[in-house]
C-alpha cells in the first residue's frame, strides 16, 4: 500500500460529521471551561476550608488547653487553701496540730479531687524540735487512706517536688515521675508543688499529686472528628498525656525538641505530619499550656486527619463535578439537537460540491430550497461556481476539439466567462492555440525551404562528385606521367654516369696524347678514331640534354598544373632545365673541340705544336666537361627524388580526391532523403487550418 492510499484510509477513518464535531467541540471547551472553573472553585474553596478547619484546630487546642488549665488551676487552688490552713494549725501545737493537718489531708484525698496530698517543712519551720524536718503525706490504699509521717528533710529537700518551689517561691509543676508507695505500688504521678509562706519565710511546701493517667482523661474536645486525639508533653518532651495511646505515657514524644522550644516559647502553630497510629497524613496543632504564677510548661498537640478534616470539601467538590459532567452532558445533546437542525439544509449542499469535486456538471440544481442563512448564501455561490464551470468546460472542450481536429481559427464562444483564474486558463489556452498556430506556420515553411536546400545540395554534392571523379582521373594520369618522367630521369642518370666514365677515359687519352705527342703521326688513325668516339659520345650528351630538356619543360608544365603542391617540383624542373642547358652547350664545346681536332689531324703533323696547345686546353675541357656530368648526374639523382615525393604527395591527393568524390555521393544521397523527409513534414502540416 503507497502512502498516498496510507493516508487516504487514515483520512477516512478520521472522518467525523459537523453534526458530531461541533457539539463534541462545545461540550470539550465547556468541559475545560467547567474544569477551569471547579479547579478555582476548589482552590479558593480549599484555601477557605483550610483557613477554617485551621482556625476550628485552634478553637480544638484552644478548648484543650482550657480544659488542662482549669484542672491544674484548680489543683493549683486547692493546693493554696492546703497551704493556707497551716497557719491556723500551727497554733494548735504539734500534736493537735497533726490531727488536723492529716484530717484536713485525708478529707481532700477522700474527695477524689487528687491522688494525695503532701506537706513538706523546713527543719523547725512548722513546729519546734523538727531539726529534720518534717512531711505528712495521704495516699489511697484500696478502700482506706493511709498516712505516713516522716523527718526526711535530707531525702526530700532535694527532690523536684520541693527543692524548685524552695527556690523560686513560686508554684512549681514537676515532671512525671515513678514513685513507690509503703505498700509497695508504684504509681506514676505529677506533683504540682505550691510554696507555704509565713511573714515572707518560706516554711514549706503544699503539694498536691495527681496521677499522669488522670490527665488523659479530662474532659477533652475532639471538635466532632473520630480521627483527632490530643498528647501533653513536658519541657523535656516526655509523653504525660496521650487519649489514643495511653501506654505511650512516659516515653519521648515523636516530635523534635526544636519544635517543644518554639511551642514553649509561646507560638502556636500546625505542622503536616503523618500519624503513624491511624497511618495517615494529618495536621497536628501544637500549643503551649502555662499556668499564671507557676513554672508550668507543657504541650499540648492536637491531631486531625486531613481526609476528615477535608470531608465536606470532597463531597462538595464531588457535587460539583458531578453537577458539571451532567451539564456538560446535557449541553452536548442541546448542541448536536441544534447542530443537526443548522446542518440539516448541507446535506444537498454536499451533493453539489461533491458534482463539482468529481467533475460531474451534466445535473442543474434550479429547484434547491435555499435557506436564509448563511449556507443558503453557500449553496447559491456552489451553484453559481457550477454552471460557470459547465459552461467554461464546454467551451473548453469545444475550443480543443477544433485544435484536435487541426482547426486553430476557432476560439472561445463566450470569453465573458472567464473570469477570476479562469481569465488566465483562456489566456493560456489561446496562447497555446496561436503558439502551435504560429508553430505550424513556421514548420510548413522551413520544411519548403528544406526541401528547396536539399535540392540545391544535391545538385550541388553530384557536381561536386562528378569533379572529384575526373579530378581523379586527372591525377592518375599525372601520376602515370611522372612515374615515366622518374624513369627517364633515371635513364639520364645512368647516362650521366656512362659519360662521366667516358670523359675520364677521354681525359685518359688526351695525357696519353699528350705525352705521347712525338708518337703523333703513327697515332693519327687511333686520334681519328678516338675522335670519332667522342664525337658520337657529345652527340648521345647531346641527345640527353636536349631530352632532359623535354623532360623539365614537363615537369614545369604538370607543376603548374598541380598548383600550389607542385611549387617545390616546379624550382626543381627549372634547375634540370638549366643543368640540361648547360650540358648542351658544353657539348655542343666538345664537339667544337673535336672538330679542331680531326682538322689538326689532317694539317697533320704541321700543326703538330698546335695540336699539343689544344690538347692541353683539351684535357682543361675534358676536366670542366667530367665535372658538369658529374653535376648532371648528381642533379639527377635528386630529380629522382623529388619525383618520387611529387609521387607520394599526388597519390595523398587521390586518397582525398577519392574521399570528397565518396562523401559528395553520400551528401547527395542524404539530400535527397532530407527533401522527401520536408515534403512529408509539408504534407503533415498541409491539412491544419492557420490562422
Amino acid at each position: 500500500m503507497s502512502k498516498l492510499e496510507r493516508n487516504k484510509k487514515e483520512a477516512s477513518k478520521r472522518y467525523v460529521s459537523l453534526a458530531v464535531r461541533i457539539p463534541v467541540i462545545v461540550a470539550a471547551a465547556v468541559f475545560v471551561v467547567v474544569a477551569i472553573i471547579c479547579v478555582a472553585f476548589g482552590y479558593l474553596t480549599f484555601k477557605n476550608v483550610d483557613n477554617m478547619a485551621q482556625d476550628q484546630m485552634r478553637n480544638i487546642a484552644g478548648q484543650n488547653v482550657l480544659t488542662v488549665q482549669k484542672y491544674m488551676n484548680g489543683m493549683n487552688i486547692y493546693a493554696d487553701a492546703l497551704g493556707s490552713s497551716i497557719i491556723n494549725y500551727e497554733a494548735l501545737g504539734r500534736e493537735e496540730g497533726e490531727k488536723a493537718i492529716v484530717a484536713e489531708l485525708t478529707e481532700a484525698v477522700k474527695s477524689g479531687k487528687i491522688f494525695s496530698a503532701y506537706f513538706a517543712f523546713e527543719p523547725d519551720g512548722l513546729f519546734p524540735d523538727t531539726p529534720q524536718g518534717l512531711s505528712y503525706y495521704v495516699y489511697p490504699s484500696g478502700s482506706d487512706v493511709v498516712t505516713d509521717i516522716y523527718n526526711d528533710y535530707d531525702i526530700y529537700s532535694t527532690e523536684d517536688y520541693y527543692a524548685p518551689t524552695k527556690e523560686t517561691l513560686k508554684t512549681h509543676v514537676t515532671a512525671p515521675y515513678a514513685y513507690e508507695l509503703t505498700d509497695g505500688t508504684t504509681v506514676q504521678l505529677i506533683t504540682l508543688s505550691t510554696p507555704i509562706i509565713e511573714k515572707d519565710t518560706f516554711i514549706g511546701v503544699a503539694n498536691c499529686d495527681m496521677l499522669v493517667e488522670t490527665l488523659g482523661k479530662l474532659d477533652y474536645t475532639d471538635g466532632g472528628y473520630e480521627s483527632n486525639y490530643m498528647t501533653l508533653s513536658d519541657r523535656e518532651n516526655t509523653m504525660i498525656a496521650h487519649t489514643a495511646d495511653p501506654k505511650s505515657v512516659g516515653e519521648k514524644a515523636g516530635f523534635s525538641m526544636e519544635k517543644t522550644e518554639k511551642t514553649l516559647s509561646g507560638e502556636t502553630f500546625i505542622n503536616s505530619v503523618h500519624d503513624f497510629i491511624g497511618d495517615a497524613s494529618s495536621f497536628a496543632i501544637f500549643t503551649p499550656v502555662t499556668l499564671e504564677g507557676s513554672d508550668l510548661g507543657w504541650v499540648l498537640t492536637d491531631i486531625v486527619h486531613k481526609k476528615e478534616l477535608y470531608a465536606d470539601l470532597y463531597r462538595s467538590l464531588a457535587i460539583v463535578a458531578v453537577i458539571g459532567v451532567v451539564g456538560i452532558v446535557f449541553l452536548g445533546m442541546i448542541s448536536a439537537i441544534i447542530v443537526r437542525r443548522a446542518l440539516y439544509p448541507i446535506k444537498p449542499l454536499m451533493g453539489i460540491a461533491d458534482n463539482v469535486g468529481s467533475f460531474n456538471l451534466s445535473s442543474e440544481h434550479t429547484n434547491y430550497n435555499y435557506p436564509n442563512n448563511e449556507l443558503g448564501d453557500l449553496a447559491k455561490i456552489f451553484v453559481k461556481m457550477e454552471g460557470n464551470l459547465r459552461t467554461i468546460i464546454k467551451d473548453m472542450d469545444q475550443v480543443l476539439a477544433y485544435m484536435a481536429d487541426g482547426d486553430f481559427t476557432k476560439t472561445s464562444s463566450c470569453p465573458d466567462q472567464y473570469v477570476g483564474d479562469m481569465k488566465s486558463t483562456l489566456d493560456s489556452i489561446n496562447k497555446i492555440r496561436s503558439i502551435l498556430g504560429n508553430s505550424l506556420k513556421a514548420i510548413n515553411a522551413s520544411s519548403a525551404k528544406v526541401a528547396n536546400n536539399s535540392n540545391q545540395i544535391s545538385a550541388g554534392a553530384q557536381t561536386l562528385a562528378q569533379g572529384a571523379t575526373e579530378q581523379a582521373g586527372s591525377v592518375q594520369e599525372l601520376s602515370a606521367t611522372i612515374n615515366t618522367v622518374n624513369e627517364e630521369v633515371k635513364g639520364n642518370a645512368q647516362n650521366a654516369e656512362r659519360a662521366s666514365e667516358i670523359a675520364m677515359k677521354t681525359q685518359e687519352a688526351i695525357e696519353v696524347s699528350n705525352q705521347e705527342m712525338h708518337k703523333l703521326t703513327s697515332s693519327m688513325d687511333a686520334i681519328e678514331e678516338a675522335s670519332n668516339k667522342i664525337q658520337d659520345v657529345i652527340s648521345i650528351i647531346d641527345n640527353i640534354a636536349f631530352q632532359t630538356n623535354i623532360l623539365s619543360l614537363n615537369a614545369a608544365i604538370e607543376a603548374a598544373r598541380a598548383g600550389q603542391a607542385g611549387k617545390g617540383f616546379a624550382v626543381v624542373a627549372d634547375e634540370v632545365g638549366n643543368l640540361a642547358k648547360r650540358s648542351q652547350e658544353a657539348a655542343q664545346s666538345t664537339s667544337d673541340l673535336i672538330q679542331m681536332v680531326t682538322e689538326a689531324v689532317n694539317n697533320g703533323k704541321v700543326i703538330t705544336d698546335d695540336t699539343a696547345e689544344a690538347l692541353k686546353t683539351v684535357s682543361g675541357y675534358a676536366d670542366e666537361t667530367n665535372s658538369m656530368i658529374k653535376q648532371i648526374s648528381a642533379a639527377s639523382v635528386k630529380q629522382a627524388e623529388s619525383l618520387n615525393q611529387i609521387s607520394i604527395g599526388i597519390g595523398q591527393i587521390s586518397e582525398v580526391i577519392q574521399n570528397n568524390s565518396s562523401t559528395s555521393e553520400e551528401s547527395a544521397a542524404a539530400s535527397i532523403e532530407l527533401a522527401n523527409e520536408a515534403n512529408r513534414l509539408h504534407e503533415l502540416v498541409e491539412p491544419f487550418k492557420l490562422p
